[in-house]
């Protein structure tokens, strides 16, 4: 009998949990720093499709220096950009490049966010990006919103 009610206020504490979080915010860092420029893949039927895509998202990922001036330009925008401005970088070397473009600020809690859009060229390929960050007071750094 113990067991039974042990695992039945378990699993009443679980379901309870669930129910009352409602929509959280999660946090993580830019999408455009970290992601594929590429933004078609094929439905994944197996290992061949799971393989082809993870090839394609690999060959088509922003190299390390290119990810960090696309992180170099979204920082600057967001702490020195008005709305409608553009930050933008290039890469001699690779061609590759970016631009970032805060759209609008508003207020969020004890702080505010910024909605920023990004674009990347890289190896003919060209993707866009739309994010949100916000900056809490008593926080250090943005925030990107999932």
């Amino acid at each position: 009998m113990k067991v039974r009610v042990g695992i039945l206020l378990l699993i009443l504490t679980s379901l309870t949990a669930c129910g009352t979080t409602g929509k959280q915010a999660t946090y993580h860092t830019s999408d455009s720093t970290i992601a594929s420029v590429e933004s078609t893949y094929s439905p994944s039927s197996g290992y061949v499709g799971i393989l082809t895509n993870l090839t394609k998202w690999h060959w088509y990922r922003l190299p390390a220096e290119d990810r960090m001036k696309q992180e170099q330009a979204i920082f600057f925008a967001l702490n020195m950009l008005e709305n409608g401005q553009e930050s933008s970088w290039y890469n001699n070397k690779t061609g590759t490049n970016g631009k970032v473009v805060v759209l609008s600020t508003y207020p969020m809690g004890s702080g505010y966010c910024r909605t920023i859009a990004s674009t990347l060229h890289y190896k003919g390929k060209i993707r866009n990006f739309k994010e949100d960050a916000c900056k809490e007071t008593g926080h250090k750094g943005w925030r990107f919103l999932g």
